[in-house]
Order: structure tokens, then C-alpha cells, then sequence
């Protein structure tokens, strides 16, 4: 029996008309369809985040606290610019502050017609920036060879540090150095002293490949790649999301609404939770939140 059912059926018992006249029904009230719905925008979350989301062993997931510089290589002045900017539209959107031209990159784009290659040649002349001497800043070994070794149109990778929540110092310890001393005074099952900060990312983007994808769709698998870590392997057919640009590229023009919401809770869901579980299901829940704001209002 259903809820308008059941209300219509106590009404009708408690009234006590059994008589022939008509009777009014009061309007059914279909809760159904709204439990339902919630529990759709729930899952999509959910398997949006499962699906795009990857940090290291042992971490959880890294965003932007420290000031972000962009450099492009290889690519012509206004598009290489064109990339760098809208990178740093995108950041200063979520909130993370954006360093004037000059600074120090810590975001490294490099076009180029053989990416392999420029992975082995960055890998092999900038081993700390790939693999630094602290344990769980980035995907280790394995994906470092596919990073080399891959035959997509772009790749990447990023490292994070572990960090006090309360006052971004580095909370690890470089190579024989002593383990540093962290307070914190938010620490509980819900609340972790650490968090991890995005210390460097490094996309390399073999022009051999692209295709005819449009260029700002180009820029934006990149901003989105450079915002987030993001599972290189993942298979996003099914996904609303400018990551299958290389795979299902039809009408695929920029970022989604649901990329965009990713990235804004991503950087809105507290980063200091206590497993990598607890905070992507945070990040679930924002971007829900995040997605049900911005459904339209009947």
C-alpha cells in the first residue's frame, strides 16, 4: 500500500461515513518520488568521487594550500598563456591563491610530439620532483613506470605532503632528519592533526595525440588534472565529466557542471579527516550538496 493510499484509507476509517455520498480524496502526496531522487544524487556523488578520486598509500586526498605557479612549455605564447590563465581562473575560483608571473613553478605543463620521451627525460633529470625522499607523496613505482611508458594524449603526476592541519608545516621527516613534533588542537575519531598539502604537479601533453579535440577542451582536461588528483587508469564512460575527452569526446566543450562542483568540494570538505575513506565520503557529501543547489526549483 502506498503512502497516498494509506492516508486516504485512515482518513476514510476515522471519518465515520459509510453512506453512499462521494467522497473528497485529499490530493495523494508522492513521497516516494523524493526519497528516491535524494537517493539517486546520493549514489551519483558517491560514484563520481569513487571513480575520479586516487591518492597514495597511506595519504588522502591533496588540494592546493600553498600559492599556485603555472608554467607552460612548448606550447605557442598564446596558447601556452591561454592554458596558464584559465589554470589559474579555475584556482582562484576554489579559492586558492594564485602567484604572480616570475614565481617559482610548482605546476609544470610541457607540450610536446613524443611524450614518452619527455616523461623518461624529466623522470631520469628530476628524480626528487618525482619521487621525493618522503614516504606517501605520490603513486609510487608502478605508476611512475606508466607515467614513462604511457601512450595517452596527456598524463601526469602529482606529490603531496603530509602537513599540521593547524599550521602547514611539513609534518615528515627528510631523509635521517628527526621526525618533527605536530600539536594540534582539533584532533578526535573525526579529526586527523595532518593534512595533505599538492606540493608539485607535472602534465606532459603529446600533441602527436590530441586529435581534433578543441583547444579549450584541451585546456581544461589539463586545469582539471593540474586542480586534483586524479586516477589516470579510471574508466569515466558513464561519467558526466570533461575527463573523456579521449575517450567519448562528442559535444565535450570544457568542464562540466559536474567537474566544477568536484573541484569546489573538493576544496570545501575538511582535509583533515582521519582515513582516505572518510574524506572522500565528505567530499561525496559536499558535492551532492554542491549539486542539489544547483538543481532547478520547481
Amino acid at each position: 500500500m502506498t503512502l497516498a493510499v494509506a492516508a486516504l484509507a485512515l482518513a476514510l476509517s476515522g471519518s465515520g461515513q459509510i453512506g453512499d455520498a462521494p467522497q473528497t480524496a485529499p490530493a495523494p502526496i508522492e513521497l516516494d518520488d523524493v526519497s528516491v531522487e535524494g537517493r539517486r544524487l546520493r549514489d551519483a556523488a558517491r560514484q563520481f568521487v569513487d571513480t575520479i578520486a586516487v591518492a597514495p598509500a597511506g595519504a588522502r586526498l591533496g588540494r592546493w594550500n600553498t600559492p599556485l605557479c603555472v608554467s607552460v612549455a612548448n606550447l605557442s605564447p598564446p596558447y601556452g598563456q591561454m592554458m596558464a590563465d584559465r589554470i589559474g581562473d579555475i584556482a582562484r575560483d576554489l579559492g586558492i591563491t594564485v602567484s604572480e608571473p616570475g614565481c617559482t613553478s610548482n605546476v609544470l605543463v610541457i607540450g610536446t610530439d613524443n611524450g614518452a620521451a619527455t616523461a623518461e627525460a624529466l623522470v631520469e633529470g628530476w628524480r626528487t620532483r618525482f619521487r621525493p625522499p618522503i614516504d606517501n607523496t605520490n603513486m609510487g613505482l608502478n605508476a611512475l613506470q606508466r607515467f614513462r611508458t604511457s601512450d595517452a594524449a596527456v598524463r601526469w603526476w602529482h606529490v603531496s605532503l603530509p602537513v599540521s592541519a593547524d599550521t602547514g608545516k611539513l609534518a615528515a621527516r627528510i631523509g635521517g632528519s628527526p621526525p618533527p613534533r605536530i600539536s594540534s588542537r582539533n584532533v578526535s575519531r573525526l579529526h586527523s592533526p595532518l593534512r595533505y598539502d599538492l606540493y608539485s604537479a607535472t602534465v606532459v601533453i603529446d600533441m602527436s595525440k590530441v586529435g581534433n579535440v578543441l583547444l579549450p577542451a584541451l585546456i581544461d582536461y589539463t586545469a582539471m588534472v593540474v586542480l586534483a588528483q586524479v586516477d589516470p587508469r579510471a574508466d569515466y564512460s558513464g561519467q558526466n565529466t570533461i575527463l573523456n575527452l579521449f575517450g567519448e569526446p562528442d559535444g565535450l566543450a570544457g568542464m562540466s557542471d559536474w567537474d566544477l562542483a568536484y573541484l569546489k568540494a573538493l576544496y570545501q570538505a575538511e582535509a583533515d579527516r582521519p582515513t582516505a575513506h572518510a574524506q572522500e565520503a565528505a567530499v561525496a557529501n559536499e558535492l551532492e550538496r554542491n549539486r542539489r543547489r544547483a538543481q532547478p526549483v520547481d
